[in-house]
């Protein structure tokens, strides 16, 4: 999920931070940094993990979102299915 309310656009070294799809590769690189640490988490700990697309719209009216943020991805972590 990504909290736009939260973006930091002041300051920045990068002048096109205003720019909207500049944001949006911002936050999907970070995105993939946490999905990376959490498949190494999880990987470390006998976990099974899975990074996937979900139902973005029903997610973010469940978790009752504010309109600034939004649902990206969706990330499954468990025990393993046996063989």
């Amino acid at each position: 999920m990504v909290d736009l309310n939260r973006y930091v656009l002041e300051g920045q070294p990068d002048a096109r931070i205003k720019d909207p799809e500049v944001q949006k590769s911002y936050y999907y690189v970070a995105t993939g940094l946490i999905a990376q640490n959490i498949y190494l988490y999880a990987a470390a700990n006998g976990l099974a993990a899975w990074f996937h697309n979900c139902d973005r719209d029903n997610t973010e009216k469940a978790f009752k979102l504010r309109p600034e943020q939004q649902v990206l991805f969706a990330m499954t972590v468990g025990l393993p299915a046996k063989a």
